[in-house]
């Protein structure tokens, strides 16, 4: 079967989206300056971690691209850690970076599969006599992703939450969900024809049932009816002359997917792409791209 066809039990598709290395490369330091916003939320993590008693932690990264995830919290985790970097693309995790090279803390291995095979995964990890305090191996478990929210079906959506939850009732597993899109998008100076673009691109992100936009909301709305505390951060991209080829890059391809979305807009995406770029080129672009970080605990809010 087509791995890009794939449906659920309830006939939503699950879908693998591929995405491009030389994105995920372009928008790291952009996604890591962002996620400094959020550490107040790794405090909160570091203590639930630790509460077990325990001196490492299981890490689950779902949908780990090529490591970016991995690369900015390893570092900030300050316990032992194992990681298991799970992606769809064999090819972007077969050049994820692997820490344990330089990082004695830090060991990593890779799986090829999908947001379905979480569940799976999480149960192969149960200890044979389960505890509320320890994972595996007397570990406590984190379930991490970074720019996957969005991209994701309510049906996708669900199996996450269920597998985080359910494992958060056997051994206090934990998640931590980064970078998911709002929608929220402010470009200054103002364009006439922002409001047509925008309406067009979010329209694209949510196509063929996938969250996009909404996705920060729903999976909330999941973990609380769940009875699991969320606590949600902002964790903007902050864009301007300064970041020009990601800024460049972002403009482009936001008006390209506008305009696949609604091909009546071609002319009016490329013009406003020219405006925006010479804007860019002048020094006199600012660009806010709203993202959002979410941990969710165990327990009640």
């Amino acid at each position: 079967m087509d791995p890009d066809s794939r449906i659920s039990e309830d006939g939503s598709p699950l879908v693998n989206r591929p995405v491009p290395a030389d994105w995920l490369a372009l928008r790291r330091e952009a996604d890591h300056r962002a996620r400094e916003k959020s550490a107040h939320l790794l405090d909160r993590l570091q203590r639930h971690l630790r509460a077990s008693g325990a001196d490492s932690v299981h890490i689950i990264d779902v949908g780990a691209g090529t490591g970016s995830n991995q690369a900015w919290l390893a570092t900030r985790l300050g316990l032992n850690q194992h990681w298991t970097l799970l992606d769809h693309d064999a090819g972007l995790i077969g050049v994820a970076e692997m820490l344990s090279l330089s990082t004695p803390q830090v060991s990593t291995d890779r799986q090829v599969g999908a947001i379905e095979d979480l569940p799976a995964l999480l149960e192969s990890l149960k200890p044979a006599s389960s505890s509320r305090e320890h994972g595996p191996e007397g570990r406590p478990v984190l379930v991490t992703c970074a720019a996957l929210l969005d991209l994701l079906t309510a049906a996708e959506a669900e199996i996450l939450v269920e597998a985080v939850a359910s494992a958060g009732e056997t051994w206090q597993a934990a998640g931590l969900f980064s970078l998911t899109v709002t929608g929220a998008v402010q470009i200054s100076p103002q364009d006439p024809e922002d409001g047509l673009i925008s309406e067009a691109f979010d329209a694209h992100q949510r196509r063929g049932g996938i969250l996009g936009p909404d996705a920060a909301g729903a999976v909330a709305a999941l973990f609380a009816g769940r009875g699991m505390s969320v606590t949600v951060q902002e964790t903007d991209w902050e864009l301007s002359s300064d970041h020009s080829d990601l800024t460049h890059r972002y403009l482009i391809d936001r008006a390209a997917v506008a305009v696949e979305q609604d091909p009546a807009l071609e002319q009016t995406a490329e013009a406003w792409v020219e405006r925006r770029l010479h804007q860019l080129a002048q020094h006199q672009l600012l660009v806010r791209v709203g993202h959002t970080d979410m941990l969710v605990l165990p327990g009640p809010s």
